[in-house]
């Protein structure tokens, strides 16, 4: 009943705690589709940019490398008047960059000798004077030179209804002597050539077809930090970020975002003008010699985001709908559940009863076989205690060795083991006493193996030792020990078919001190290693258990291995089992060390 309760508490407690794991999910999800939504379309936005960036590049290097070819005219590099309006007027003529507004050819001194196309503004008058700009053609002799955007006219910052932009281009022409042999550039500068670019309509061109939904749009600042195109705030032309005023607080809380892009390479952005929404954007800079520009791409956020918005709309009603079901379906198999449980609960509790059942008969069944072994030990010690007697008087009456010598010490030897035996099955009735005194492992070993001789011959089975030359002396019950060591090697007998091999090894090991099993922190280590046939891995485990046998019920008892652990832990030792159904079986014995070395 109480298990019931529990998995009553449990639904209630489940149902609350996925519906917060849906909430907490559903806003997660939400928010890392947003970003990714945000990141792939600015990511969008900065492949527009860049590609637009190139664009532009790859145009005014083309009205460049026009301008080269205009310097290569012997009567250019004359400064031939005459010749310049014939060339030139041709030239125009048949020019076809629609962005070029006009075209003028000065001297070094920036005087204008030849001007065609729309009315050179006065600003550019001023600047070719401008030693500062004749100077900035000379640091890039084999270049160009680009100027700051300027209107055309003189511009009134309340009126921006009719302004006009553009901005100049300058190539050195150089004498024909600098061209076959270089010198000082400065000493063979003839004039320049220049060219008047539209920058209204270079935007028209390139910038205003940029966009990737209905609220995208580009706008440009130029090197300075002045806005030099945005299609909604006209107003705001030519105004720099570096020189604020009050109005500008309105709108802007700061221009952080726009310094960044002054001094950073492209990047990704969000930012917040006044009560607009919030807008994302990626900018790309355009490098035109010393000058720079910054294209900016932005889109409003929710345009991005609408969409998504509404689909998490209807997948957050949905996981609602789906919460109501599963805290139903919940209730339903709570109620259907709890017969089952109460009835698992029942059969658990009698399936606890046989266990406790089966122990007590296992019990009883040892405690039987403990007293018919020392019924049976008794019984056969007698008749064993007599064969020896007759056998040793035999011995005795027998003045010289003859044929029936050894058969009588082989009787004799034989009866001594049935009297082993029974003494160990007395111990496993916990009645033999246990006299361990100061062994020499190698003496006992090779007794056990002499005592086996006979079974290692009929199998043609080789017996190979591995002893360490410095053995310690342990405190072994020595009768008891000898009846491990026979029970390992039969098993390993048995386990080989025809001829094979078994290895005894015998050697010190250094263990861990923390174990505080061994005084001295070594032990001594016994492996018996057999080429039989092994035992499966699912046997394993069950070696040691009292009864169990690979053998046939007719070869063994299930007890040998069982008693001999037994004699193994009360000498305060360990045995342990590996095994190979393809190699064999290794049977390892560790007994800590306690007495120094003799």
């Amino acid at each position: 009943m109480h298990k019931v309760n529990f998995n009553k508490i449990l639904i209630v407690a489940g149902t609350i705690l996925s519906a917060i794991i849906f909430i907490i999910a559903t806003v997660k999800i939400y928010n890392l589709s947003l970003s990714e939504q945000k990141r792939s379309h600015q990511l969008k936005q900065m492949e527009m940019a860049k590609a637009t960036s190139l664009g532009i590049n790859t145009h005014l290097e083309d009205i460049v490398e026009d301008m080269r070819l205009i310097t290569f005219f012997e009567e250019i590099q004359k400064l031939d008047t005459l010749q310049l309006n014939k060339i030139m007027t041709n030239f125009f003529r048949h020019y076809e960059k629609e962005t070029v507004r006009s075209i003028f050819i000065a001297d070094k001194h920036g005087n204008v000798l030849y001007a065609k196309g729309g009315e050179l503004p006065a600003w550019i008058l001023r600047d070719l004077k401008n030693s500062s700009v004749r100077e900035g053609v000379m640091e890039n002799f084999e270049g160009y030179w680009v100027s700051p955007v300027q209107p055309d006219a003189e511009y009134n910052f309340r009126d921006h209804s009719n302004m006009k932009l553009s901005f100049f281009i300058l190539v050195p022409i150089v004498s024909a002597i600098y061209h076959e042999t270089p010198r000082d550039k400065r000493k063979d500068l003839v004039g320049l050539v220049g060219y008047q670019i539209n920058f209204d309509l270079l935007m028209q061109r390139f910038i205003v077809p940029l966009r990737l939904g209905p609220g995208d749009f580009a706008w440009v600042l130029d090197g300075n930090g002045r806005l030099i195109y945005h299609p909604r705030h006209e107003e705001m032309l030519l105004h720099s970020i570096k020189k604020t005023t009050p109005e500008c607080k309105n709108c802007h809380s700061s221009f952080n975002i726009q310094n960044k892009m002054l001094t950073s390479p492209a990047s990704l952005g969000e930012y917040k003008i006044g009560t607009e929404p919030p807008k994302i954007m990626a900018y790309f800079p355009i490098q035109l010699h010393k000058e720079k520009w910054i294209l900016v791409i932005s889109t409003l956020l929710p345009e991005v985001t609408a969409g998504l918005r509404e689909k998490f709309r209807l997948f957050f009603i949905l996981g609602i709908i789906i919460l109501i079901v599963i805290a139903t379906l919940g209730i339903l198999l709570y109620l259907v559940n709890t017969k089952r449980i109460l009835a698992e609960e029942a059969r658990k509790q009698s399936e606890q009863m046989q266990e406790l059942q089966q122990q007590l008969n296992h019990a009883s069944k040892l405690a039987s076989i403990g007293e018919l072994v020392d019924t049976v030990a008794h019984e056969i010690n007698t008749p064993a205690g007599i064969i020896t007697a007759q056998a040793d008087a035999a011995l005795l009456q027998m003045k010289e060795k003859s044929a029936f010598t050894e058969e009588l010490n082989i009787i004799k030897n034989q009866t001594q083991r049935i009297s082993k035996y029974t003494r160990s099955l007395l111990g496993y009735s916990k009645r033999l006493p246990f006299n361990p005194v100061p062994t020499n492992l190698k003496e006992l070993l090779d007794e056990s193996v002499y005592l086996l001789g006979h079974r290692f011959r009929a199998k043609r089975i080789t017996v190979k030792k591995f002893y360490k030359s410095k053995l310690p002396l342990l405190l072994l019950d020595r009768n008891q020990m000898e009846q491990v060591f026979i029970n390992i090697l039969n098993n390993a007998v048995d386990a080989i078919e025809g001829p094979g091999e078994i290895k005894i090894k015998a050697e010190i090991i250094t263990t861990d001190l923390k174990s505080g099993e061994s005084l001295n922190g070594k032990e001594i280590k016994i492996e018996f290693i057999d080429d039989g046939e092994g035992i499966p891995p699912v046997e394993l485990n069950n070696l040691f258990k009292p009864f169990f046998s690979t053998k046939l019920p007719r070869e063994g008892t299930g007890l040998g291995l069982y008693i001999s652990k037994s004699i193994i832990v009360r000498h305060r030792g360990k045995i342990g089992i590996e095994s190979d159904p393809e190699k064999g079986t290794r049977v390892y014995i560790t007994f800590p060390v306690e007495r120094k070395e003799n």
